[in-house]
C-alpha cells in the first residue's frame, strides 16, 4: 500500500527541553499559588506541594494503566489534594496557571523540524501529531508549535489529554489515524521513544522510524511512568538526525533504496 500520511511525536522529536528536574513543578505550584491568592484563598507552600505530590501519585497510577485525564480532571485532582471541592468556579480559578506553566519556559525547536514538515507538505503527504500530554494539554503544546509555526503543517492533532489514552495504548494511534482518514499501512510514525513510539505505532500497524538524538535523556526520565511490560518490536528505520527522516520515509514507501 502507498506510503501517504506521516505522524510524528512531539517531545524529543519536534520540541526538546531540559525541564525533568523540578523547575516545571515549582513554576507550576507559583502559578497556581498567587491566583488561588489572587482570588482570596490563603495556602501555605507546603499545602500546595502536597496537593502537587496528591496529584503526583493519582495520575503516575493511571498512566501506568496507559489512560490519561483531560484538563478538567487534573484540576479536579489538584483542589482535592488541597481539601476543596471541583466546582466550576474554582476550577476556574486555576485553570490558567495550572495549564500554561510551560509558557513561563521555551522549548527549543528541534534541528531541521521546520524544514522537513514544510517538505514533506509539499510532496502532499498528511501529516499528524500524536503526543502524549503529562501535565501540559494539548491545547498549551498548541501555543508553542503555532509559535515556531509548525502548527500549519499538521492536519489533524491527537493529546493524551483530549483521548483519554496515552501511547503506547493503540486507541490514540487508531484516533489519529480516524482523524487523519489514513490507514495504519499507509503511516509511518516518527519519535524518539522505542516503547511509546515504535511499539505503540507498530502494535497499531503502523511502521516507525526511530529519532533517537534525544532518546537516552527521556528513557531516565519516563521510566517511573511507563512500563513494557516485556513489550518490544524494533522500528523500520533509525535516525540520528531530522534531516535524515525524509530519505527513511522514501525508502519505506519504495521510492528510493
Amino acid at each position: 500500500m502507498m506510503l501517504d500520511t506521516v505522524t510524528f511525536d512531539v517531545w524529543n522529536t519536534l520540541l526538546v527541553h531540559n525541564f525533568y528536574d523540578d523547575r516545571m513543578k515549582d513554576a507550576r505550584i507559583s502559578r497556581i499559588r498567587r491566583a488561588l491568592e489572587n482570588a482570596g484563598y490563603s495556602f501555605s507552600a507546603n499545602d500546595l506541594i502536597r496537593a502537587y505530590e496528591y496529584t503526583e501519585t493519582c495520575l503516575s497510577q493511571l498512566w501506568k494503566q496507559e489512560k490519561d485525564l483531560g484538563l478538567e480532571g487534573h484540576l479536579a485532582l489538584f483542589l482535592d489534594g488541597l481539601g476543596l471541592g471541583p466546582d466550576e468556579r474554582t476550577k476556574d480559578v486555576i485553570r490558567e496557571a495550572y495549564a500554561q506553566a510551560l509558557l513561563d519556559f521555551k522549548p527549543s525547536l528541534v534541528d531541521g523540524a521546520s524544514e522537513l514538515l514544510a517538505r514533506l507538505k509539499d510532496k502532499g503527504y498528511r501529516i499528524g501529531l500524536i503526543s502524549n500530554t503529562g501535565r501540559t494539554p494539548g491545547a498549551t503544546v498548541k501555543l508553542v508549535l503555532g509559535g515556531y509555526g509548525l502548527l500549519k503543517y499538521f492536519d489533524w492533532t491527537t493529546f493524551s489529554n483530549e483521548v483519554g489514552y496515552i501511547k503506547p495504548n493503540r486507541r490514540i494511534f487508531e484516533r489519529a489515524l480516524d482523524g487523519l482518514g489514513a490507514s495504519p499501512a499507509g503511516t509511518v510514525h516518527v519519535g524518539d521513544s522505542m516503547l511509546l513510539d515504535v511499539y505503540g505505532a507498530r502494535a497499531a500497524g503502523m511502521r516507525s522510524i526511530l529519532f533517537n538524538k534525544y532518546s537516552e535523556r527521556f528513557e531516565q526520565y519516563a521510566v517511573k511512568y511507563y512500563d513494557s511490560n516485556g513489550r518490544h518490536e524494533e522500528p523500520d528505520v533509525t535516525v540520528g538526525d531530522l534531516k535524515d527522516v525524509e530519505a527513511a520515509i522514501e525508502m519505506l514507501a519504495g521510492l528510493r533504496k
